[in-house]
């Protein structure tokens, strides 16, 4: 059975998280995309989620590692702010801080994805992809 790929790979990504942390799985299977693998290693250095690996380079899926079953998820909320039919842009001084820092914004700027508070640091603005917390 064919699978019909997303337009938007960020917000399925998103989708598939939020649905494995409801289900309260161990770990999800993502869509091997260098995006979504980019926002896997983000998370994982911002401690959000426990792991990230490819199962073969062949495969066109990776592993998200939400966890141990039962155990509190480190996602409370993921909002995803800039859509394909919506660009939201922003400039280094304008970036949010979410939830006084417990938070994260995630920016796609032209040196790779990073947090707000690294955009910040280096005074680069991007495009807005998420907040999370």
């Amino acid at each position: 059975m064919l699978k019909r790929q997303s337009s938007d790979s960020i917000s399925a990504f998103f989708t598939q998280l939020r649905n494995g942390i409801l289900a309260r799985r161990k770990t999800i299977c993502v869509p091997q995309t260098n995006l979504n693998w980019s926002l896997a290693s983000l998370l994982l250095r911002e401690n959000f989620i426990e792991g990230a690996f490819q199962i073969s380079p062949k495969l066109e899926y990776f592993v998200v590692v939400l966890g141990e079953r039962g155990a509190e998820s480190k996602i409370l909320n993921i909002t995803r702010l800039s859509r394909p039919s919506k660009r939201v842009y922003i400039k280094s001084k304008k970036i949010p801080r979410i939830l006084d820092g417990m938070g994260l914004v995630v920016l796609s700027t032209s040196q790779g994805l990073m947090t707000g508070q690294e955009a910040r640091n280096k005074s680069l603005g991007g495009e807005l992809l998420c907040e999370i917390w």
